[in-house]
């Protein structure tokens, strides 16, 4: 890309088309003046479309928009037929001015620059142009061959081909004057001084500038439209407002991280200017990840997270994911600098993950790049998860040492996230302790089982079809995963408030018909979407004065055959029966278990449960659901698909209401 300097206004589209091919086909050594005026030895000075300070000489370039067949001779030219004026015959006259003024200036034993006329002919953009020359060597040339002829020794026609010296085009500049001068009168918009266009398309040009208020600078990026140079006043006004929505995005993200400052819309009447803060760091493109520790790419990793957020709250997308669009500093700041609004939330998560995944597989850190990877494919849009666990290994410091076996002990820190407070209860295989999650200050409870290499499988994906659902009446589950160097399995959940179903001291009238109910709408939603808790035993149900919560899936197993399961169930049914209707059969003797007396049992086995079903007064249950619950217990029921649980257990519309269901 040459270097520009405009010394007036293009009269017309085809000199501002040419200008603009010139100034970003030229090497960026080169210097193009346009609309600049030529001093001769009489004080008048001449105006000249473009002058080419170039490799091997001096151009004084004619610029004309002739359309259709053009026949140049040495002296007359013919366009379809009808008489043009000889352009090159002026533009070779005002090179020989200019050479004779060069002359004139140098000083001894220095070389004037070899000056030569030529003419652009560039037709409708480059199209519906014929040059035939009767001369080969007139240097007439069309937008296929003007940038060769510039820039080759071919191009010129001088008897002897010398290369421009640096001093030789300073010289060039100073025959002109004031060069320096309009310049900057140039590339000065208001107090920001134009430095180097990074971007040049019809009418829309990105520059690197400094905002020079006095005594201070700073780097700033300007786009800029140049009105007069769209081909019509429709294309003007949508590249217009296309600007103007962009200034409103940036303001309305104003405070947001990643995402750079801007200033107030420049109009100068030409010219639409909108200033952005110049962003800190480099391309995404070009920023070197494996030269960064795996703190500072998590750190990175964390604060695009944070800057996402915050855009997506504000009811914005980002859209503009191109690598050269996301800058990333040495202090692992991030800027996004196209924020377009133009995706969904999730498709933007989808792009940000695409575009950010080569940093998370770096890190090395399983969890991490894991959630890139599915991001990527749509598969989720959890950001506060992901951040979540970035926060907690740049803060605890864990990715540079082999993880050790973790000794299960109040203190003890589970998957970075959970600090064990207090130990409530274990059994054989498992233990139960109440902790902290770190990061959110909030209490939970972690559980953790050994010997469940047997059980992974079926766990797994228990779980964690579970951390993508909610009911009230249901554990929220936090976290789940393998301990390191161990087979020991660790399940966080969110603290349930109250005490077991069998440890309930004070019962009020109703209370365990509508935590029955509760439960019984829980394992509706479960069983409609394939999953099954298995381990249905008053242990695993924790209640409060309102509320009744199903814990421990899958893996109370040693819990739930302790307290029914082995001591009610016939062994042989228990055995073939499905896994929904052990749910119910376990929610039924949970209850049943709990509110009556050891001595009305009439012993244990399969009957002792149905035994003490029968202490109850019939009336007390209704009929229906008495039967029904009769029924479980004897694994004579048999769910009826396309009807609600408490529909087939005989419960009325208002019981269901009462229950505050």
């Amino acid at each position: 890309m040459a270097r520009h300097i405009s010394f007036g206004t293009p009269v017309n589209d085809a000199e501002r088309w040419a200008f603009a091919l010139l100034t970003e086909e030229l090497p960026e050594d080169y210097l193009l003046l346009t609309n600049v005026e030529i001093p001769t030895p009489t004080g008048q000075a001449m105006e000249v479309d473009a002058l080419v300070v170039g490799e091997w000489g001096v151009y004084v370039v004619d610029v004309k928009g002739y359309i259709g067949r053009l026949n140049a001779g040495l002296h007359a030219w013919s366009l379809d037929g009808r008489d043009v004026d000889n352009s090159l015959s002026k533009a070779n006259y005002v090179a020989r001015v200019l050479a004779g003024r060069l002359k004139h200036k140098i000083p001894v034993g220095v070389y004037a620059p070899w000056c030569q006329g030529m003419v652009f002919v560039t037709g409708r953009k480059g199209e519906e142009i014929l040059v035939e020359k009767d001369h080969g060597k007139l240097s007439i040339y069309t937008p296929a061959k003007i940038i060769a002829a510039l820039t080759k020794e071919w191009g010129l026609t001088a008897p002897h081909k010398h290369a421009v010296t640096k001093a030789q085009k300073e010289m060039v500049l100073d025959t002109i004057g004031q060069v320096a001068v309009v310049e900057q009168r140039n590339n000065k918009i208001q107090d920001f001084i134009k430095i180097k266009c990074l971007f040049l398309q019809q009418g829309l040009e990105v520059w690197q500038s400094e905002y020079n208020p006095g005594g201070w600078t700073a780097p700033w990026l300007l786009k800029v439209l140049v009105m007069n140079q769209f081909e019509n006043q429709q294309e003007a006004e949508a590249h217009e407002q296309k600007l103007r929505d962009e200034f409103k995005r940036m303001q309305s993200l104003s405070g947001c991280s990643c995402v750079p400052f801007c200033a107030p819309l420049i109009n100068d009447g030409e010219q639409l200017v909108l200033p952005i803060r110049m962003p800190r760091g480099i391309p995404l493109n070009i920023f070197e990840v494996e030269q960064q520790s795996t703190y500072q790419l998590l750190e990175i990793l964390r604060r695009s997270l944070s800057g996402i957020q915050q855009i997506h709250r504000r009811g914005f997308t980002i859209g503009g994911w191109d690598s050269h669009c996301v800058f990333i500093s040495d202090d692992a700041d991030v800027e996004f600098i196209d924020i377009k609004d133009n995706l969904t939330t999730s498709a933007d998560i989808a792009q940000y993950a695409k575009a950010f995944l080569m940093l998370a597989e770096r890190t090395r850190q399983p969890r991490i790049f894991h959630w890139y990877r599915d991001a990527a494919k749509g598969k989720t849009i959890d950001l506060d998860g992901i951040r979540c666990d970035l926060s907690a290994l740049i803060d605890l410091g864990v990715c540079d040492t082999v993880p050790d076996h973790i000794a299960i002990e109040r203190g003890t820190v589970i998957d970075h996230h959970y600090r064990l407070t207090q130990f409530i209860e274990s059994t054989d295989r498992s233990q139960l302790w109440q902790a902290i999650h770190i990061q959110g200050n909030y209490p939970c409870v972690v559980s953790i089982y050994s010997d469940v290499e047997t059980q992974w499988s079926s766990l797994s994906n228990i779980y964690r079809s579970l951390s993508k659902i909610y009911h009230p009446h249901i554990e929220k589950v936090l976290g789940f995963g393998q301990l390191p160097q161990s087979n020991e399995l660790f399940i966080a959940r969110g603290w349930a408030q109250g005490v077991s179903l069998d440890e309930v001291n004070n019962i009020q009238v109703g209370q365990p018909f509508n935590w029955f109910l509760q439960l019984l709408s829980a394992l509706q939603y479960l069983h409609s979407v394939d999953i099954y808790h298995g381990a249905i035993c008053p242990k695993n149900i924790i209640c409060s004065q309102e509320k009744a919560t199903l814990v421990n899936f899958g893996v109370g197993l040693d819990v739930a055959a302790t307290h029914y399961a082995s001591q009610y169930a016939d062994p042989t049914l228990w055995a073939v029966e499905g896994d929904a209707e052990k749910d119910l059969y376990g929610l039924v003797a949970s209850f049943i278990d709990s509110l009556v007396p050891n001595y009305l049992k009439g012993g244990s086995g399969a009957d002792g449960i149905v035994n003490a079903l029968m202490q109850y007064d019939k009336s007390w249950f209704g009929d229906a659901l008495f039967d029904a619950c009769l029924r479980i217990l004897r694994f004579e029921f048999r769910i009826a698909p396309n009807q609600t649980y408490a529909e087939q257990l005989g419960l009325t519309e208002t019981e269901i209401i009462q229950a505050g269901l």
